[in-house]
C-alpha cells in the first residue's frame, strides 16, 4: 500500500493528508498502549503505532505511523484497543479478536497469538472492551460476558481462574462497560454503577481498598457512561456532571490535587458528553462540544501546547468534537465534521502522521472534505 505524506501549516496547525485521503472521514477511534484503532464511515478498519504483540491485526510485527487498512471487509461497527490485544464487532453483529492471547483474552479457546483478526462468536454483540489481559462484552440482549486473566477476578464470575472463551456473569441488563487494567466496570440497564477486580487505589470507587471477585454496586446514582484508565476511573452521571477515583498521582482525576480516591468525587460543574482515561492522562468532550484534557502530560497528552502536568481540565479546543480516546501518552479525536487529529507521543507512529515527531496540541491527520 503506497502512502504520500503532505505536511501544511497554517495558523499554527499543522495538516497532515495521509495517503490523499482529503475523503477520509472518521466515525470512531480507539487507542491504548502506543497504538491506534479507527473505523472509517465506510466501514472499513485501519491501525497504526506499536505492533510488536500483533495488536493492529495486519498480519504483521511492523509498528505503522500511518494509517493501515485491517481488513478488506468495509463492514465493521465497533473497535476496541486494549494493552496488547484487540476487540471488534462487525455489522452482522458477529464478535473477533487478535492480538496477543497468552491469557485467553481473545476469547477464541486458546491461548495462542493472532496476526489477523479471527472470528470469537457468531452470535450479535452490542459492545466490548479490551483491558491489560482480560475482555468484555455486551450481547443485544443485555447479557454480560468475560474471559482472559482473572487473577484480581476482574472477569467478575465469584473466582480467579482464567478462561479463554466468553462466560456468561450473571443474569443482569447491561448497557455499558469497561475493562481497565486487572478491574472492570459497568453500567446496568437501570443506570446502576457497578465494579470488580483489583482495587488497591480505589480505582472501584466502594470506598475502600478490596478487590471483589463479584459486581459490587457503588452508590445509588444514575449513571450514562463510564470509562477506566490505568487504575483509575471516570464516570458521567445521568446528570451529566463528571465524577473521578482511583490512582491520581498525576492530576488524572482533575480534583486540583494529587491524593488517590477510593470514592467518586465530582469534578467542576459543567456538563459533559463523554469522557476518556488514558494511563494516566485525561480527555472529556462537554455537552457544548468543546474539548479538554488534564493529567499527566509529559509528551503533550493533554494537547494544551506544554509539557507539564495539569490536575485540573483545561479547555483544549472551541470547535465541535464527536469523539475522543486517550492511551498511553498519546491522544487521538474525531470532530463532527470527520476529521482526524492526534497529539502527544509519537515513537511508534501511534498518531499516524508518517513521521515520528510528537506534537503537543491537536494536530490534523486528514480532513473528511469531498474531493472534486
Amino acid at each position: 500500500m503506497k502512502f504520500i505524506c503532505i505536511v501544511l501549516a497554517f495558523a499554527g496547525i499543522n495538516v497532515i493528508d495521509v495517503n490523499g485521503q482529503i475523503n477520509a472521514c472518521w466515525k470512531l477511534i480507539s487507542v491504548k498502549n502506543y497504538y491506534s484503532l479507527g473505523i472509517q464511515n465506510n466501514g472499513t478498519l485501519w491501525g497504526w503505532g506499536k505492533n510488536d504483540k500483533r495488536q493492529l491485526g495486519d498480519g504483521s510485527d511492523q509498528n505503522k505511523s500511518l494509517p493501515t487498512e485491517v481488513d478488506p471487509s468495509k463492514k465493521w461497527k465497533l473497535v476496541y484497543s486494549g494493552y496488547n490485544h484487540s476487540l471488534g464487532i462487525k455489522s452482522d453483529g458477529s464478535l473477533w479478536g487478535w492480538g496477543l492471547n497468552e491469557n485467553g483474552q481473545l476469547g477464541n479457546s486458546t491461548n495462542f497469538t493472532k496476526i489477523y483478526p479471527v472470528q470469537i462468536d457468531h452470535s450479535n454483540w452490542k459492545s466490548v472492551s479490551a483491558g491489560e489481559y482480560h475482555s468484555l462484552a455486551i450481547k443485544e440482549n443485555g447479557s454480560l460476558w468475560a474471559w482472559g486473566s482473572n487473577e484480581e477476578g476482574q472477569l467478575g464470575d465469584g473466582t480467579t481462574d482464567d478462561k479463554n472463551k466468553p462466560i456468561k456473569i450473571g443474569n443482569a441488563r447491561w448497557k455499558f462497560i469497561t475493562a481497565g487494567f486487572n478491574y472492570s466496570m459497568g453500567i446496568q440497564e437501570d443506570g446502576t454503577l457497578w465494579g470488580w477486580g483489583n482495587n488497591e487505589d480505589g480505582q472501584l470507587g466502594t470506598d475502600q481498598f478490596k478487590y471483589s471477585t463479584i459486581p459490587v454496586r457503588i452508590g445509588y446514582s444514575k449513571w450514562k457512561y463510564i470509562t477506566s484508565g490505568f487504575d483509575y476511573t471516570l464516570g458521567i452521571q445521568a446528570d451529566g456532571s463528571l465524577w473521578a477515583w482511583g490512582y491520581n498521582e498525576f492530576g488524572q482525576l482533575g480534583d486540583k490535587s494529587n491524593r488517590d480516591k477510593d470514592f467518586p468525587v465530582r469534578i467542576g460543574h459543567s456538563k459533559w458528553k463523554m469522557v476518556a482515561a488514558g494511563e494516566y492522562h485525561s480527555l472529556g468532550i462537554q455537552e457544548d462540544g468543546s474539548l479538554w484534557g488534564w493529567g499527566k502530560n509529559n509528551s503533550g497528552q493533554v494537547g494544551d501546547g506544554t509539557q507539564v502536568n495539569k490536575n485540573l481540565p483545561v479547555l483544549l479546543d472551541h470547535s465541535q468534537w464527536k469523539t475522543v480516546s486517550a492511551g498511553f501518552e498519546h491522544s487521538i479525536g474525531i470532530k463532527e465534521d470527520g476529521s482526524l487529529w492526534g497529539w502527544g507521543r509519537n515513537d511508534y507512529g501511534e498518531l499516524g502522521f508518517g513521521i515520528e515527531f510528537s506534537r503537543n496540541i491537536p494536530t490534523q491527520i486528514s480532513t473528511c472534505a469531498v474531493k472534486h
